[in-house]
C-alpha cells in the first residue's frame, strides 16, 4: 500500500461551479473484483435506515463517514470499525450513522456513488456499500460495470433496475454535490474520515483511516 494525494473536483450548484479539495488516500493495485455475494453478517438487520441515515433518528449523536467506494482503506474500516460501532452505538440508540460518498478516484467511483444513491432511495445504502466493499476491485480498472453493480445490488437486497435508473437523476447529482460541499467545508483530507455531530451542533472531525475503538469512545462519550 502507498499513500498518495488526489484532487477532488466538486460540482457545486446548478451552475457547475468547481471546488477543489485535496484528498489523500491509501490505495492498492492489482486486485480483481470478486463476484458479489450476499453478506453473511446480519450487521444491519432490524436497524431502520431513512435517507441514508442508519439508526434511531432521535439518537443524540450523528456519526458521518466520508468514503470513496473504490478506497481500499474504506473497505478495511468497514470490516474493522463498523461492526463495533453498529453494535455499541447504533443498536443502543446512542448514535446514528450517515455517509458521504466522495468520488475523486475516477469514473468508477462516480458511477458507484450514483448507483449508491439509488440504493439509498430504497433504504438500503449501508448494505449496498458493505456489498460493494466485499467485491471491490482495482481502482479504475473498469470493473464498475452495470453488470457488476447489478450483482452488488442483488447481494444488498436492492432493486438493481431502479437503482441504476436513479444514477442519472438530479437526486444522484445532488447526492454527489452534497458530499463534495460538506467535505470542502470541513477540510476533509482523506478517506475514510469520520465526523461527529451532537444534536443540532456543528460537525467535528474525529479522524481518518482505520480508527480504533478508543478513538471513537473518546470522541463519542
Amino acid at each position: 500500500m502507498f499513500h498518495r494525494h488526489a484532487r477532488l473536483l466538486a460540482a457545486v450548484a446548478a451552475a457547475a461551479v468547481l471546488t477543489a479539495v485535496a484528498i489523500a488516500v491509501s490505495a492498492s493495485g492489482g486486485k480483481t473484483p470478486r463476484t458479489p455475494t450476499a453478506p453473511v453478517s446480519t450487521l444491519f438487520q432490524g436497524i431502520p435506515e431513512r435517507g441514508g441515515v442508519l439508526g434511531d433518528p432521535n439518537a443524540p449523536l450523528t456519526l458521518t463517514e466520508y468514503v470513496d467506494l473504490q478506497c481500499p482503506v474504506c473497505a478495511e474500516a468497514s470490516k474493522q470499525s463498523l461492526p463495533w460501532l453498529v453494535e455499541n452505538y447504533v443498536r443502543t440508540g446512542k448514535a446514528k450513522l450517515d455517509l458521504r460518498a466522495l468520488h475523486f478516484l475516477g469514473p468508477d467511483s462516480v458511477r458507484a456513488a450514483r448507483v449508491a444513491h439509488g440504493a439509498q432511495q430504497q433504504g438500503r445504502l449501508w448494505p449496498f456499500v458493505e456489498a460493494f466493499y466485499a467485491a471491490q476491485g482495482a481502482e479504475n480498472s473498469g470493473y464498475v460495470t452495470d453488470d457488476f453493480l447489478r450483482e452488488v445490488a442483488k447481494a444488498a437486497g436492492v432493486d438493481a433496475g431502479k437503482a441504476l435508473d436513479q444514477a442519472g437523476s438530479e437526486g444522484a447529482l445532488r447526492f454527489l454535490e452534497r458530499a463534495n460541499a460538506d467535505a470542502t467545508r470541513l477540510g476533509v483530507q482523506s478517506t475514510p474520515t469520520f465526523t461527529v455531530t451532537r444534536g443540532d451542533g456543528a460537525p467535528k472531525v474525529i479522524g481518518s483511516g482505520v480508527l480504533d475503538q478508543g478513538a471513537f469512545d473518546q470522541a463519542l462519550r
